[in-house]
This record gives C-alpha cells, structure tokens and sequence, in this order.
C-alpha cells in the first residue's frame, strides 16, 4: 500500500462519521481532486447522505463545492445550471517563505478574519453574526461564507467594490479632514468622531487606541497626560486641533495608523469573492496537502489550527503510532500545544499518525512502518 492509499484511508475512517452539513447541499456543485486540488467537477449530490457515501466509497484528496446555488447543479455546460445566486465568500491566506512559514504567521491572518467578521460585515455591512460562517481553509489561512439573503444575488462588480472597500483601494484618510475658519487666520481641523460609522470612526478610534497604549508614536507631546487627554477630548468632539501640532504635521503623523485600517496584512483573495462560479473547499472536508480538516470553528479567539484541525484517530496503542523519515530539514513547530522539532533530513521518527500524515503529505517525510 502506497503513502496515498495509507493517506486516503485515514481520510475515509473520518469521513464515515464527519460533519458535513452543507446549507442547500442539493443546489450546489462539487469538485474533487486527486493530482490537483479540482480534477473533475459538476458533481452534484441530493443530500448529505448522498454526499457521505461518496466520499466514503471514492475518497479524494481535495473535495470542493460552489458558493452559487443553481436550479441544476449537475448540468453541464455551465450555462445550463441556471444561477439563482452565491454565498459571499473571502478567502484570507497567507504566504510566506518555505512550506512551514506561513504557520508562524497565522496568528495575523485569523486577527484579520476576526476584524473582517466584526468591524467591517458586522458593523459596516450591517450582517447579522448567524449568517456568517468561518472555517479554517486547512493550510494557510480562513475562509469567511456569509448566507445573507440581500448579498446573494449581487454580481461580481458590486463584489468587487465590498472587497475593494475592505481592502481601503483608494482610501485617502486627509479626505476625512477639512479645516474650518474660526477667525481671520486661525483655523480649526474638523475630523472624525469615535462613534461614527466606517472608516471615519474606525480611524478616529484607531487613533485614541494608540494615544492609550504608545503615544509617542504619534508624538512625544502626548507622552505628557495634559496633552494627550485634551487631544482625545478633542477628537471625541470632532475637534483635532487641540493639539500644539500643526494640522500638516499632525496628520503625516497619523498616516502609519491610516494604513493599518484596511485588511492589508494577508492576501484577501478578491477573485474569490467575485467569481461567481467559483468552487471553496467543504466545510469540515480535509485538505489533501497537510491532512487537517478545514474545520468550521466555533470560537475563532481560541482557535489554533495546529492543535485543532488534526484529524482525532479512532486507532490506538501501536496501530496509532506511524514512523516516518524526512527527506529534507524542516523547522520547529508548535503542534498540539507542544514544540517539536526541527527534523534533519534523513531522521527518523516515531508519531502519532495524523501528525506523521501532516509531514508526508506536505512531501517533506515518508512512512517506513
């Protein structure tokens, strides 16, 4: 038996019992893949049940379904599906040097996705909590499904613009200021209040949060409590020229925050949200890469993927032990809450199966018994 069929086994154990409730699962396609993450698509399943005994009996290692709804899922060509509507969906990964990089850094992608759900969906979309999902994509990163009604229907330009928004494309935060005459030659700088919405209030807020947490790196002036209190009181008022600054000088000193505002930090997959057609991996399938489950999380703050997303084996005592020889070098990992590593190439090792799995599929160890 080869390392995939070992691999392909493991999976179809936990696909007998997983989670697999997909909203309208009879109005969506489906894609699997083996050599690539989609070798075939058009699939199309009448219930959950239906969909288990698939994946049972042709285990693949990638199984992916369509954020659209269509009358005809199955159909072929396209055209013949008839499109009633898609699931907002944004894909937030990350890249980063090497095939363990990315794992240091997926505390920022799941801050992101946080801020994503709560800033921006929920208070600036105006979308309800019950009608957003997340899972973790099980590799790099999160992927966000929104089911509300009244963005079902909406087509890849107005999806371009939500993505757009988020990502600050275009954002000019000097544009959230003007200055206002009070006498002749003075002149007060009128800006955002905390308590407004978007991005008005997010950058006023974001400005108060680091006058609290690290004045001086706005200025020096506000390392002194007077100072610092009277700016926030201003900016509470929409008044920020309360301040010994000058309104230039102040508001180059404010650009750092500015540019924190939108979701830079990881790469928000805008093809993603605007392909309307596009296939998302299945929520709570595995990820035919690392063999972690694209677990659809609960409670996002106390979510890590490298102790939650491992596969639980039903096996025990030696049948659950895997040994494993590494072909290249590979870095120390936190996983399931304990360090381990580095590997040298040519170690060898002993390890519980899911996590002796993870290091196979990812090409870099091979099993020996």
């Amino acid at each position: 038996m080869n390392e995939k069929e070992i691999a392909l086994g493991f999976f179809r154990q936990y696909y007998e019992n997983a989670d697999l409730d997909i909203p309208e699962i009879e109005k969506r396609e489906f894609g699997i893949g083996n050599i690539k993450k989609i070798d075939a698509r058009h699939l199309s399943f009448a219930n959950t049940a239906e969909f288990r005994s698939y994946l049972v009996s042709n285990t693949p290692m990638f199984v992916s379904h369509s954020t659209a709804y269509y009358q005809f899922p199955g159909a072929t060509p396209i055209q013949k599906k008839v499109w009633t509507g898609a699931d907002l969906v944004f894909d937030l990964d990350i890249h980063a040097e090497g095939k363990y990089g990315a794992y240091a850094l997926l505390d920022a992608v799941k801050a992101d996705a946080i801020r994503l759900v709560e800033e921006f969906l929920a208070a600036d979309f105006g979308i309800a909590k019950k009608d957003i999902t997340i899972n973790f994509s099980g590799n790099r990163g999160y992927h966000i499904h929104v089911r509300d009604a009244r963005y079902q229907e909406i087509g890849s330009d107005e999806r371009k613009e939500i993505i757009d928004y988020i990502m600050g494309t275009g954002l000019n935060y000097r544009n959230f200021f003007e200055e206002e005459e009070v006498m002749a030659r003075v002149a007060r700088l009128r800006g955002p209040k905390p308590d407004e919405a978007g991005y008005r209030g997010r950058f006023a807020r974001a400005v108060m949060g680091t006058l609290e947490r690290e004045p001086k790196a706005i200025s020096r002036i506000f390392a002194k409590e007077d100072a610092r209190k009277n700016f926030t009181d201003g900016i509470k008022e929409g008044n920020w020229s309360r301040t010994s600054l000058k309104a230039n000088d102040l508001l180059v000193r404010l650009e750092p925050i500015a540019r924190s505002l939108p979701l830079v930090s990881v790469n928000t997959d805008a093809g993603v949200t605007q392909d309307l057609s596009k296939l998302i991996r299945v929520p709570n399938s595995i990820h035919g890469e690392t063999g972690l489950i694209a677990k659809k999380i609960e409670n996002i703050e106390k979510f890590d993927p490298l102790r939650d997303a491992f596969v639980e084996s039903k096996e025990s005592g030696s049948e659950a032990i895997m040994k494993i020889k590494f072909s290249e070098d590979v870095p120390e990992l936190r996983i399931k809450g304990e360090i381990i590593g580095p590997f040298k190439k040519d170690e060898e090792k002993e390890m519980v199966k899911p996590v002796a799995l993870f290091f196979v599929l990812k090409g870099s160890a091979a099993i020996i018994s």
